[in-house]
């Protein structure tokens, strides 16, 4: 097994642990940033302001003396006696300490190295720095000291840079708490925002679960929709309608075709046992004269035709099915009514089939070849069940309104019932519960009519006919009218 890289495992941590983690370290790293920023500016300024305290002692020392006292003639008690806030000495001329207020100190003073006073009186303008043997710093000025208006020795005043110390140690501690403080409270609302945020995401994954459980109705609550969870929750909706849409859609089409395999093998198992029973009871031997073998060789002659007729049917939906493209032309719906009425009329010679033509000539958008099996499938169903002998009619007309163009195949028989015309166009379907095969028909030439409609982007309809009978009623889009183009003739 591969050894896990940092990438791998940052991958694996949850998101809402990742931006916590990610707004702590940069609150912590801004923080360390002011903190030592901060300090770096502070110190300097503190120890400036403690040498410009300094340098005004060096001008009048008598503050940082025993109260009285005189800087023109400077005694040994105003020494001795100082405050304990700085550090008092007067030197030699050779730099060795006289007396100082060490006696008053609080704290260990500073060592104080031989300063002669010809140095002082060469280097003693600026502050100068001294540590005590605990390490601590001290800053401290030099003046001479003058008697008889000459130069005797050197007063030194000195300040402990511990107080500077104290106040910085004081700035880490308030710092450090109020930074742990911030970064604390910054973690809390970052979790506390980040849940929150993220409700909608638990939802998401509550919902999915379902889901995934079989529930394919559940749907994401989307509260707030400008946001980017809203985004996804309505996208997530948006691709569940499809995906039920198209669940539903495939579970409907599995069971129309369960339905239709059981009622194609229905309708072709009835002919072939007919044909094996004539065959059977050829090969006993139970056919004796020539009129019996006639007669069956008759029957397995029309069953056979039937389910070559079937077979075509089928083989027809399924190719409907496939949605090829269409040949689309345009189609003078006038001649094509005229040619369907002469066909059906050489079926029919005992009836009158009449073609009613629109003198308005409607041509529509279609494949030519569908179209007219369209027209001869009507005609066959009417044909089929209507009395021998009833007129038929073909009606062509068109609407400008609707950008549709119909046809219409009346006929005068029994009609069709209100409460079934829905049905009829179901592949299989039949009128009679006993599936009366008498008329010959397969159950499939309204469903091929449907088929070819639908895909010509049409409809189909059926109602009574006045006085009786059934009026299938077809609308085409009708073709877009021509276009006439006039050359332009450019003089030169």
């Amino acid at each position: 097994m591969a050894k896990r890289t940092l990438s791998d495992r940052w991958a694996d941590v949850a998101l809402r642990t990742k931006i916590t983690g990610v707004t702590v370290f940069i609150l912590f790293l801004g923080l360390i940033v002011a903190g030592v920023g901060t300090l770096s500016l502070l110190q300097p300024q503190l120890l400036n302001g403690l040498d410009r305290e300094l340098q005004q002692l060096r001008n009048d020392p008598t503050l940082a003396l025993q109260p009285g006292a005189d800087s023109g003639a400077l005694t040994r008690p105003d020494v001795l006696n100082a405050g304990p806030q700085y550090y008092v000495a007067v030197l030699s001329a050779d730099g060795e300490v006289l007396y100082d207020n060490e006696r008053t100190m609080r704290v260990s003073p500073p060592t104080v190295l031989p300063l002669s006073l010809d140095w002082v009186v060469e280097n003693g303008d600026g502050v100068r720095q001294l540590s005590s043997p605990e390490g601590v710093k001290w800053h401290f000025v030099t003046t001479p000291i003058s008697a008889d208006g000459e130069p005797r020795g050197t007063l030194l005043i000195a300040a402990s840079t511990a107080a500077v110390n104290q106040v910085m140690a004081k700035y880490i501690v308030i710092f450090s708490g109020f930074g742990i403080a911030v970064i604390l409270l910054g973690a809390a609302l970052t979790r506390i925002l980040v849940t929150t945020t993220f409700l909608p995401l638990a939802q998401v994954e509550q919902t999915a679960l379902e889901i995934s459980r079989g529930d394919f109705s559940k749907r994401i609550m989307v509260e707030s929709p400008h946001t980017e969870v809203g985004h996804l929750g309505e996208s997530l909706n948006v691709m569940l309608d499809r995906l039920d849409g198209s669940l539903a859609d495939q579970a409907a089409t599995i069971e129309k075709m369960r339905r239709f395999v059981g009622d194609a093998g229905h309708e072709l198992r009835t002919p072939l046992v007919s044909v094996r029973g004539y065959a059977e009871l050829y090969r006993m031997g139970a056919l004796q004269d020539e009129e019996q073998v006639g007669q069956a060789m008759d029957r397995i002659e029309k069953e056979a035709i039937r389910m070559t007729s079937l077979v075509e049917d089928l083989l027809a939906l399924a190719r409907l099915d496939e949605r090829r493209p269409l040949q689309l032309t345009s189609l003078n719906l006038n001649e094509l009514a005229h040619d369907a009425a002469l066909d059906a009329g050489a079926q029919a010679p005992d009836r009158a089939v009449t073609a009613v033509e629109d003198p308005a000539a409607p041509v529509v958008t279609g494949d030519e070849h569908k179209v007219r099996q369209l027209m001869t499938n009507l005609f066959g169903n009417a044909l089929r069940h209507t009395p021998e002998g009833s007129p038929i009619e073909i009606v062509v007309s068109s609407s400008s309104d609707t950008g549709m163009s119909s046809f219409e195949i009346v006929d005068h028989g029994d009609g069709v019932p209100e409460q079934i015309r829905s049905k009829i166009f179901d592949r299989f379907w039949r009128a009679d519960s006993s599936r009366n095969r008498e008329t010959g028909g397969s159950g499939l030439g309204l469903a091929i009519v449907r088929s070819i409609v639908d895909a010509h982007g049409g409809r189909v309809s059926v109602r009574e006919t006045p006085g009786g009978g059934a009026t299938f009623r077809v609308d085409l889009p009708s073709a877009p009218p021509p276009t006439d183009t006039v050359p332009v003739i450019k003089q030169g």
